[in-house]
């Protein structure tokens, strides 16, 4: 059945606005324990999915029936979902108006992943290994790999029609360092938005071997101080910082649930002036980005905190016209089976004006805490704890001894105004998943950054 006469089905049956959504995703994985491949497959699934909202209520259905009989029904039951729950909606939901987009975005690799032998994508995880293990102490190694490319195709009832593909290409490791009793696990990925090409960019081989000199470092490393010290975040950490404990507070839908610590704090400075704060799912080559979101509406850059001031939320259609904000492109989902929900793309911290030096050389007794190994966020209260996968003690301005087990902790507005310098060195952490009932690729990042006074703890 055509697109026009689901849209117009739903439309004469009561709906206020009727959305067809199509996905389908096509990819290979591979994984490999030491020399020994474990599995390795290739995938394909596609579907469909339509929201109706009636009555200020949402109505959604997602199937793998594609034939005129399977969409016709999906579209007749997303109604019927829609008029029920109008019976018991205590708050209408509205859509804010987005500019009417038409036509296709591909956002083709240079070097297409399927393409590629898959003894090719064997091969590079086992000079991967190899690399990792000629680092002393490494005792396993567990390494993967995957592509992936995925359509989506937005139609609705306001005209909007648009088709795009990306493709993703990682490849990850699991790297387990050991000497005696003691055992440290260390896991990091490389990769990108793109094709194979994405392992032209930056050397995969050689990221994973200091992954694994890392993890060697962390079995000979002392217990931290316990107290408030000067923190040095490396980009890796920073970025976490941005993503977990500022921007899952400005999703909308989080602010709307009374679950934000940032809610109704619009135009109201919340951090230092050096402090920017961006989501940005237009990057090249960065593995959350994509053209348009799941509801048809351009991808955007959105600059959430400027110069320590909040200046939006990330939001989807309807907190767009909640909060009076354009909408941003902030709606994804999973995949064509899940309802579009407001996420990131890639949250970073903007650069600042010091360098690396600059930032430690006034530092007489503080920490340096590089990328994280897990943690937990409240972003009601406003609070996080974070543990750093490795970290230096700094003494009189140098970077001296090895230190394990660090955790950073504080109250997310305490800390972006305790932020006294921002280095230039931005960088775009390594590929990531965010799960909040879905799992969506994104990244995070930002320069080394330094915090006074950030509670330190850990050493179990």
């Amino acid at each position: 059945m055509e697109d026009s006469r689901l849209i117009s089905l739903a439309m004469d049956n009561g709906a206020d606005y009727a959305e067809i959504r199509y996905g389908s995703k096509r990819g290979t994985s591979l994984e490999i324990q030491g020399n020994e491949v474990k599995s390795a497959s290739y995938g394909e699934d596609s579907g469909a999915s339509v929201r109706v909202l009636s009555g200020g209520a949402w109505g959604f259905y997602s199937t793998s029936d594609l034939t005129d009989a399977g969409m016709k029904s999906a579209m007749e039951t997303a109604v019927k979902l829609a008029k029920v729950s109008a019976a018991n909606v205590t708050e209408k939901a509205v859509l804010a108006e987005i500019p009417r987009a038409t036509g296709k975005e591909i956002w083709a690799p240079k070097k297409n992943a399927l393409d590629i032998p898959i003894e090719e994508k064997r091969d590079l995880l086992l000079d991967i290994a190899r690399a990792v293990k000629e680092v002393e102490k490494i005792h396993s190694i567990t390494t993967g790999y995957g592509d992936n490319t995925e359509m989506q195709h937005v139609v609705n009832s306001e005209g909007t029609d648009v088709y795009t593909e990306v493709s993703r290409t990682y490849a990850r490791a699991r790297i387990i360092a050991r000497e005696g009793a003691d055992i440290v696990g260390f896991v990091a990925s490389a990769g990108g938005t793109g094709g194979y090409e994405v392992f032209d960019i930056s050397d995969p081989i050689e990221h994973f071997a200091e992954s694994a000199r890392s993890a060697a470092r962390i079995l000979t490393a002392s217990s931290p101080p316990s107290g408030k010290f000067p923190v040095v975040t490396d980009p890796d950490l920073t970025g976490v910082f941005a993503h977990e404990a500022l921007g899952h507070a400005t999703e909308a839908d989080l602010v709307q649930s009374g679950s934000s610590c940032l809610a109704g704090k619009i135009e109201q400075k919340i951090g230092n002036d050096i402090v920017t704060i961006v989501d940005d799912p237009t990057l090249p080559n960065v593995y959350g980005s994509f053209p348009y979101d799941a509801e048809g509406v351009k991808a955007k850059r959105k600059v959430l905190v400027d110069k320590g001031v909040l200046k939006s939320y990330i939001v989807n259609r309807e907190t767009a016209a909640r909060y009076g904000i354009m909408p941003n492109g902030g709606a994804r989902a999973e995949s064509y089976a899940h309802r579009p929900i407001v996420r990131m793309s890639n949250t970073f911290i903007e650069n600042g004006a010091h360098s690396f030096e600059e930032l430690i050389e006034d530092i007489k007794y503080g920490i340096y805490a590089k990328g994280s190994r897990g943690g937990q966020v409240d972003t009601t209260r406003g609070s996080f704890q974070f543990s750093a996968e490795e970290a230096f003690l700094i003494e009189n301005g140098e970077i001296t001894k090895p230190l394990k087990d660090v955790s950073l902790s504080g109250m997310t507005l305490e800390i972006l105004n305790m932020i006294d310098a921002v280095g230039n060195d931005l960088r775009l952490s390594s590929p990531g998943n965010c799960g909040k009932g879905q799992w969506v690729p994104v990244s995070d990042g930002g320069p080394h950054v330094r915090i006074q006074g950030a509670v330190i703890g850990g050493g179990q």
